[in-house]
């Protein structure tokens, strides 16, 4: 699942059609749309009937609502709806707007499935914060930023989106010297903090890990 706050900013627009383009198997995204004076959430199909959301909703309430003391929204309900069924998803959504509980959404499905699932962050301050975050809904979290590395081998585990890249790419080496599959039982990773994409320098960091993640991967 790829996680970006929404914006005004036109480059923006570029970043997220990147991510379309990147990602073949993309079959729902979510974006901001202004009504009035308001703004709301909306599901952006790519080939689907309104039949589809109506049922990715009824799945996401059916599977995920127990993992939450709280309501919520029909947005949410519907991109873990998608996410049961094999969708790879792109929200984007205003800061505080809840994209969070879409990511643990993805964990839960991994865990309930026996397998297990990665989050990353932009920054090793923030996968600090997602680190304790996770912890006190999953347990034994792990936790891999480059200068730090604990529990590894857990079902969950935060990482920085180098780490995770790093990783991807030595996954897809066809070298049995270089080769390490290190992904095989792995099968979700949330990308946080997508819009980073646009950044000169860095931005090429989530292409990369969008491109060499392995097929059996949900984004």
């Amino acid at each position: 699942m790829l996680v970006g706050s929404a914006g005004c900013c036109s480059s923006q627009v570029f970043v997220y059609l990147a991510a379309l383009c990147l990602l073949p198997r993309l079959c729902l995204s979510f974006s901001l749309e202004n009504e009035g004076n308001n703004n709301r959430l909306v599901p952006r199909r790519f080939g689907k009937e309104q039949d589809d959301i109506e049922r990715y909703t009824e799945k996401g309430s059916e599977k995920f609502s127990r993992y939450f003391p709280y309501d919520l929204d029909d947005w949410q309900l519907q991109a873990g709806g998608a996410i049961c069924e094999g969708c790879n998803v792109v929200l984007c959504a205003p800061t505080g707007a809840g994209k969070t509980v879409v990511g643990e959404m993805a964990l839960h499905r991994a865990m309930d499935e026996g397998k297990k699932g990665i989050y990353t962050t932009p920054l090793k301050a923030l996968s600090n914060q997602k680190y304790r975050d996770l912890t006190k809904i999953f347990g034994t979290v792990g936790l891999s930023t480059g200068d730090i590395s604990l529990n590894r081998g857990s079902r969950v585990t935060v990482m920085t989106t180098e780490v995770y890249r790093n990783i991807a790419w030595r996954s897809n080496q066809t070298s049995p010297i270089m080769k390490a599959d290190e992904l095989s039982e792995n099968a979700i990773v949330v990308l946080d903090e997508l819009h980073y994409m646009g950044l000169p320098g860095r931005g090429g960091v989530w292409e990369e890990s969008i491109i060499t993640s392995p097929p059996h991967t949900q984004i």
